[in-house]
């Protein structure tokens, strides 16, 4: 098999458990048209692809893969613009907004981001193989500390909690946002992928 497509398989196989999202139930650029269903080992994604629009919707624990169930189930929506569409390489700009409902004791977030998504597709022994990945950006408002309850102290005068937290500017403040991926997903039949990697190690998308 050339070099240049064994990297693109490699880099994912590598790194693929380093990207937050879920690789079964992130939006991709290669998305087809019609409904896919995406099933992870921590959640669930539904998306509906026009032409070069694609728009879904997921729900799940990004956190439980990795043993940690104490983690807040995460609900989202997003919507992806597919500019580069060739034979074997497509590229999509995608929104997203997530809703992550904290802990109690903690606020709730609302995070939107907004990035960009890669897939590239070759065969292996005649079994279509794509290598994807996304990279997405929002601000941190705190979700990333949000697994804590708010302390207690210091308290103004009215009995409210001050947030002393030295707080950077939008751009200090810049993080990888929740739909960030990188995986692989085989084609063994037509209307089901097996993905590996981002996150989730393993899934199944189902078009239909």
């Amino acid at each position: 098999m050339p070099i240049r497509r064994i990297a693109p398989l490699a880099a994912c196989l590598v790194l693929a458990t380093q990207a937050p999202a879920l690789a079964a139930t992130a939006p991709v650029a290669d998305f087809r048209a019609g409904q896919t269903l995406g099933i992870g080992l921590a959640g669930v994604s539904w998306d509906y692809g026009f032409n070069r629009l694609g728009i879904g919707a997921q729900i799940g624990n990004p956190a439980a893969w990795g043993g940690n169930m104490n983690g807040r189930i995460k609900a989202g929506t997003r919507a992806t613009w597919r500019f580069l569409d060739a034979q074997d390489i497509k590229v999509a700009s995608l929104v997203g907004v997530e809703f992550d409902p904290g802990v109690p004791g903690g606020r709730s977030f609302v995070v939107p981001d907004v990035g960009l998504g890669v897939a590239y597709t070759f065969k292996w022994n005649d079994v279509p193989i794509t290598a994807r990945f996304n990279v997405s950006l929002t601000v941190d408002q705190g979700q990333q500390q949000g697994n804590m309850p708010m302390p207690m102290s210091p308290y103004s005068p009215d009995g409210n909690y001050l947030d002393t937290t030295p707080r950077g500017n939008v751009f200090q403040r810049l993080i990888l946002g929740p739909n960030t991926m990188l995986g692989v997903g085989l084609t063994a039949m037509d209307r089901y992928e097996l993905t590996l990697g981002g996150g989730t190690l393993v899934g199944l998308r189902i078009h239909y």
